[in-house]
C-alpha cells in the first residue's frame, strides 16, 4: 500500500469500520473467541501455550492482510466508477 492508502485505511478502520459492524453480533463473537482462547489455554499444558499464541498471532496477521486487500479492492473499484 502506498503511504496515502495506508493513511486512508487507518482512518477507515478507526472512524468508519465500527459503523458497519453489527454491535450485538460483533460483541458476541468477540466474547466467544476470548472464551475459546481461554478454554484452549486451560486444556493445553503450559509448554504448548507458545504454539497457541503463535497460531493466534498468525491468524490475526492473516485477517489483517485480508482486510487490507479488501480495502484495496474497494478503493480500486471506487476509482473505476464514473
Amino acid at each position: 500500500m502506498t503511504d496515502l492508502m495506508q493513511v486512508l485505511y487507518e482512518y477507515a478502520e478507526a472512524e468508519r469500520l465500527p459503523a458497519y459492524l453489527p454491535p450485538r453480533e460483533y460483541q458476541e463473537v468477540s466474547k466467544l473467541t476470548d472464551r475459546l482462547s481461554q478454554r484452549l489455554r486451560e486444556l493445553l499444558p503450559e509448554d504448548r501455550w507458545d504454539t497457541l499464541t503463535k497460531y493466534e498471532d498468525a491468524a490475526a496477521e492473516l485477517h489483517d492482510m485480508e482486510l487490507e486487500a479488501a480495502f484495496q479492492a474497494a478503493f480500486a473499484l471506487a476509482r473505476e466508477l464514473p
